[in-house]
């Protein structure tokens, strides 16, 4: 046992319900009390009084009542995130303490305070969480994208060169026909002329798609 919970020990009889011990100092909560046990001496806080827990800029933790400081305490005795689990306890018993006050019953267990006091809160300057830096916007969201141009396409191929060939040859067997037959009937030459054009034509144009 330490030498500051012998102290506490010789101050009170009460049941000691939560306790934090640092490097400097001792806090202990009863159902009444609040005590700060250090090298500097003792200083207790009767729970129904306590209006505010602060932790200023000094390093100074400070626990106010209705007009004064009650307890002041140095924090770098205690971690931050401990502290908070201590006085979570004792925002509770302040509660039940000022309902007592009040003549009203104490809440149960599991009920929660009704008392219209200002809640018991540890305030401390601490600076601000550190955010990671935002992820860059992708390549696409910075530059603005077109629609891609589909690849030309291509025609013709093995099928269309031999349609070329036939057009050509179509074109060439009505031009001979006509060439060997000039003594024909002028129907006949017009006609051979005008299909070997057409069918010429025709097969150019296929061997395109």
């Amino acid at each position: 046992m330490s030498a500051y919970q012998e102290k506490l020990r010789e101050l009170t009889q009460d049941e000691v319900v939560s306790q934090l011990e640092g490097a400097d100092g001792l806090l202990a909560l009863t159902r009444a009390e609040l005590f700060y046990i250090g090298d500097a001496g003792v200083q207790r806080a009767p729970l129904a009084k306590i209006k505010k827990v602060v932790g200023d800029k000094g390093g100074t933790l400070v626990v106010m009542g209705e007009s004064a400081p009650l307890i002041e305490a140095p924090m770098r005795a205690f971690q931050v995130d401990e502290l908070r689990l201590f006085f979570e306890s004792v925002k509770t018993f302040v509660a039940r303490q000022k309902q007592v006050s009040a003549g009203a019953p104490p809440p149960g267990p599991e009920s929660k305070p009704t008392t219209t006091e200002e809640p018991v809160t540890l305030d401390e300057d601490l600076p601000p969480p550190i955010t990671p830096p935002e992820e860059p916007a992708p390549a696409a969201g910075i530059y603005a994208s077109e629609p891609a141009i589909a690849p030309p396409r291509r025609r013709g191929g093995l099928t269309g060169a031999l349609l070329k060939l036939f057009s050509l040859g179509t074109l060439a067997a009505a031009g001979y026909w006509i060439y060997a037959n000039p003594a024909a009937d002028l129907a006949n030459l017009i006609f051979v002329g005008v299909l070997g054009l057409g069918v010429a034509l025709v097969e150019w144009h296929a061997s395109n798609l």
